[in-house]
């Protein structure tokens, strides 16, 4: 097939377009729909901008390795691949890049893709700091993207249980210096809640005075704001929730004393509405992601399985009167990956990941751009 964008235009094939493509940032791209109909549909079909194709990125944390599951439509064999291996903890992910969290707290992007690394420079003051035996460095960062601007933001927050810490760190992609930003103090940053970026905003958790409060930070204004709806239907002093992204909304992932897992999303309005229940105890929602284009993921044991999340749902799961997808012991899915290991929260990570062939060397001077063979 021969791309064209207007009359008089020299033809070029469509794959040499893709190529082009893939290797601009994704601010480039979205620009580049505008050129015509052919250049917009290439764009939404076969790079990143097509959200609803990302797929499950598995990260094991203790030998640090990522894995990328093959698929998850209903005729998945539960295989997945090996995507990367190394020394630092991950961070998160971003249109098909990875953040990487050295022992030191120091940062190091990395695209897969082209075996591409870049080492972000500097780090933000007080990261990296040890907590006794348990080392959260990795996560009191957020690997963020604005849609708006093009830019990619990494995100400190400092925060530990034993201290409290009034300023957020924040770096621009392509510049050298951290700029600090104040932030709400005498409230403590709850790292088991999580950070997530979600359309061009940071958020995480704050239990100072022992109520749970969504503290958001907007990556292009730079601003700090503290939410004054409260997480939904958290008991007194419990606090095992965490932050997720559901379909470009806000959503917070609860299990309650019972056992039995809900996911809720925060709708145009702010309020908090009930989208997902998991109705078994031996079973759990994989965090911080679960929710890709048209599945939903559940974890059993080694096992995860996906749901779709629209239509009729048997034999999968039910769906509520109230259009809340429940999936209970008797709802196996699709297994979509079967891994090695004990327990999923302890052990692995969701995150997204779409294939992309962007340069890093765009966002820093060419000697600071490294190749891995």
């Amino acid at each position: 097939m021969l791309a064209r964008t207007s009359p008089g235009d020299t033809c070029f094939p469509t794959d040499v377009l893709v190529e082009i493509l893939l290797r601009l940032p994704p601010s480039a791209r979205r620009r580049a729909r505008l050129v015509c109909r052919l250049w917009r549909d290439v764009v939404d079909e076969r790079t990143t901008e097509m959200h609803s194709r990302a797929t499950v990125l598995l990260w094991h944390a203790g030998s640090t390795i990522a894995y990328v599951v093959d698929d998850l439509s209903s005729s998945s064999t539960g295989s997945y691949s090996l995507l990367w291996s190394g020394r630092m903890q991950l961070v998160g992910t971003c249109n098909g890049l990875l953040c990487l969290c050295d022992d030191g707290g120091s940062i190091t992007l990395v695209n897969p893709a082209t075996r591409e690394t870049l080492p972000v420079p500097r780090r933000p003051p007080c990261a990296g700091q040890l907590f006794g035996e348990d080392r959260r460095w990795h996560r009191e960062y957020n690997f963020a993207y604005h849609p708006t601007t093009g830019r990619y933001k990494v995100v400190h927050v400092p925060c530990s249980f034993n201290r409290v810490r009034d300023a957020v760190h924040v770096l621009t992609l392509g510049e050298e210096a951290w700029r600090e930003v104040p932030a709400p103090g005498n409230r403590r940053c709850n790292l088991d809640g999580g950070i997530v970026s979600v359309d061009g905003v940071t958020y995480w958790v704050t239990d100072g005075g022992g109520t749970a409060r969504i503290i958001s930070f907007d990556l292009d204004s730079e601003h700090i704001a503290t939410s004054t709806t409260p997480l939904p239907f958290l008991p007194a002093r419990h606090n095992d929730y965490s932050l997720t992204e559901v379909h470009g909304r806000l959503g917070v992932i609860v299990s309650n004393p019972a056992g039995m897992m809900q996911a809720w999303v925060q709708n145009k309005e702010g309020r908090w509405i009930c989208r997902y229940t998991l109705a078994c105890p031996m079973h759990e929602i994989p965090r911080p992601h679960f929710a890709y284009g048209e599945h939903f993921l559940k974890c059993e044991g080694q096992l995860l399985y996906a749901y779709p999340r629209q239509g009729a749902l048997s034999p999968f799961g039910s769906r509520l009167a109230s259009n809340i997808l429940q999936v209970n012991h008797r709802d196996k899915g699709v297994l979509v990956a079967k891994m090695n290991g004990v327990g999923w929260r302890f052990n692995y990570r969701t995150f997204a990941y779409v294939k992309t062939m962007e340069p890093l060397s765009i966002y820093m001077r060419p000697q600071k751009c490294a190749s891995i063979c």
